[in-house]
């Protein structure tokens, strides 16, 4: 884990947007509310992440030089988007005194368009132009709905940046874990997928893109497992084997005009019916397959 330069900010920031909340019923109709003291929040949370993205960039093989030529949007984000697809991580807002109930205001892809310019980019980054070169002209782009994106962006850019791996040894459950990982604001998405495959350390569902951390089993107890699978499914292959050769043998399936497709199709059949067979058979094999399986939570970086 890197020292903690940016969480202690990111913290003193949440607690004055908490602040806020205190002050302003913060719902789907008071996105567009804006004053100065929001637009000061924009702006200070936007310097951190551009802080903490060129710090990320140097980290993971940026390989620009770390001077006036090297921009956050277009080098350091777009670097990030290669590698860990931000543009897709999803962010939900948990807060107590956070009202909405739109989906869209409840479920946030901040990064989206971060790593562009202009009009490409994201809102909250245009906004935080705007801001920054005409803010008398721009004060209305000061507002709350560019603010809890910009922070949130900021929240997903210090999860990679501590990049912490949580054990939770045998559990399974996952019932332990911290989704918020603390903040008071906000929580992420966490791909669950606790199945053994024989030829994936890990298996994604159709949300994986947007997960920021996932629940998995541990390199090293996985491929323990997956060598006693691979035997359970040799034993049940060979038994299925056999029994196929007898059966033909004793004229009970003819497989003459039989094409390959069919053949297979009777031997899975086979297989099928006498799994159970073969499994009670091997019950130590298939209870070592799971019983040392660890578990532990990491970052999403598109690994799988």
């Amino acid at each position: 884990m890197n020292n903690n330069l940016y969480w202690t900010v990111f913290k003193n920031l949440e607690h004055e947007l908490i602040e806020l909340s205190n002050l302003i019923h913060i719902d789907d109709n008071q996105l567009e509310v804006y004053s100065i003291k929001i637009t000061e929040l924009i702006i200070r949370t936007v310097v951190e992440v551009e802080s903490i993205s060129k710090e990320l960039y140097l980290q993971n093989e940026g390989t620009k030089d770390n001077d006036r030529n090297l921009f956050f949007d277009t080098d350091c984000l777009d670097l990030l988007e290669s590698k860990w697809l931000l543009s897709k991580k999803q962010v939900h807002i948990t807060g107590l005194n956070f009202y909405f109930n739109s989906t869209d205001n409840k479920i946030l892809t901040p990064l989206n368009k971060a790593n562009k310019r202009g009009s490409s980019s994201s809102d909250w980054l245009k906004a935080y132009q705007a801001l920054k070169h005409n803010r008398s002209k721009s004060l209305n782009k000061g507002n709350l709905r560019n603010l809890i994106k910009a922070l949130a962006s900021l929240y997903i850019l210090n999860l990679y940046y501590k990049d912490t791996i949580y054990d939770f040894g045998k559990d399974e459950t996952d019932t332990n874990f911290d989704n918020s990982l603390g903040s008071a604001i906000f929580a992420v998405k966490i791909h669950r997928n606790n199945t053994v495959s024989v030829d994936k350390e890990y298996s994604k569902n159709n949300d994986f893109d947007e997960c920021i951390y996932l629940f998995k089993s541990t390199k090293e107890t996985i491929s323990k497992a997956q060598e006693n699978l691979k035997i359970f499914i040799e034993k049940t292959n060979n038994r299925a084997t056999s029994l196929l050769i007898q059966q033909i043998e004793k004229g009970m399936i003819g497989i003459q005009n039989k094409n390959q497709e069919e053949i297979n199709a009777i031997f899975e059949k086979i297989k099928n019916d006498n799994m159970s067979v073969v499994a009670n058979e091997n019950k130590l094999l298939l209870k070592k397959i799971f019983e040392d399986l660890k578990f532990e939570a990491i970052l999403n970086k598109q690994q799988y």
